[in-house]
């Protein structure tokens, strides 16, 4: 063999060992089918895509969307407080938790806040309260803008933002390679229990259990694949117009969030003509699960307003202020 060509030949061998060790090692991974996996809510068929849910509580609706790699167990405080007086669903977006993860379709935002829109013509809730965390914040403001009459008011927790991100162009590319780079990262307990760290303030919180429960949807077979058309699908996405948001606004941020840094909720605030930003203090990117007692406090106030200030703006037209500085307790 040519001295030039071996190193070459070599390395070839060698990727191509690696591949199929990580297409053994995430096909032994992804180990759990929903049927079996126990859970906690209903399916629904919308379109011939099966769709997790929870459902609790009655009286007005409020509908609950996670964020990225979330799942219905996100909102585990909220869910039985709200449900006190509303009647809530969570569901598992298109990928997530317990619902189909196909190999191919639209896995944009866009599309996922048209599910969320099936889900509640399913379930017979023509209007409602959204909440979204994360990315489910998106796909909040999405479905506000695709639907504002079944949208009656808004909640967006640790929000990523509606801009297009030249880095999202590449989630074709990245998509792939997801499977080379898993047992490297999530197969590994260590990289899981680093990454929930990185997501709270106080590191007390990353519990086995809670790890576990965390993690454990990401064990559905072909979640890989599903991500990887996510992070694709991402590129349809438009921008959102903030300006066309009138709902009234309730925006939490965590203090000490790394995740989406404050000055993002600063941002989303300013741009929402009728927001209203409150920090959590002692939070991170999940205020939810670090400060459930505060959030749940100010969801409900949020959300038992008087039903006048659903209407956009106020009397003299100027949009809802800014609430409390950072540093501030909610």
């Amino acid at each position: 063999m040519d001295k030039q060509r071996k190193p070459l030949v070599i390395a070839a061998w060698a990727f191509a060992g690696y591949a199929l060790y990580a297409w053994f090692a995430t096909r032994r991974f992804e180990s759990l089918v929903p049927e079996t996996a126990h859970p906690p809510g209903a399916f629904v068929d919308l379109n011939g895509l099966r769709v997790h849910y929870i459902q609790a509580g009655e009286g007005d609706p409020v509908v609950l969307i996670h964020g990225w790699n979330g799942s219905t167990f996100s909102f585990r405080y909220a869910i039985p407080e709200l449900a006190r007086h509303y009647r809530v669903v969570a569901l598992d977006l298109k990928g997530y938790g317990y619902s189909d993860r196909p190999a191919s379709g639209d896995y944009s935002l866009t599309a996922q806040s048209e599910l969320v829109a099936a889900l509640m013509s399913r379930l017979g809730i023509a209007r409602a309260a959204v909440i979204g965390h994360s990315m489910g914040g998106s796909v909040a403001m999405r479905l506000a803008l695709g639907h504002p009459e079944r949208v009656s008011r808004l909640a967006l927790v640790s929000s990523v933002s509606g801009e297009l991100r030249p880095a999202l162009r590449l989630g074709k590319l990245v998509g792939p390679l997801l499977p080379l780079g898993a047992p490297l990262s999530l197969h590994r307990q260590g990289f899981r229990r680093r990454a929930f760290r990185s997501a709270v303030h106080d590191p007390a919180l990353v519990t086995p259990d809670t790890l576990e429960a965390y993690f454990r949807p990401m064990r559905m077979r072909g979640h890989l694949r599903s991500l990887g058309a996510q992070l694709g699908g991402r590129a349809r996405d438009a921008a959102i117009p903030y300006e066309r948001i009138l709902q009234p606004t309730l925006i939490l941020w965590g203090e000490q969030d790394r995740w989406l840094p404050p000055s993002r909720g600063e941002q989303l605030a300013s741009r929402l003509p009728n927001a209203e930003l409150r920090w959590v203090p002692s939070a991170g990117h999940l205020p939810l699960e670090e400060q459930p007692d505060v959030c749940n406090r100010l969801l409900l106030e949020f959300l038992e307003a008087p039903k006048e200030s659903e209407e956009p703006g106020r009397a003299d037209g100027t949009p809802h202020p800014l609430s409390l500085a950072p540093g501030a307790t909610a």
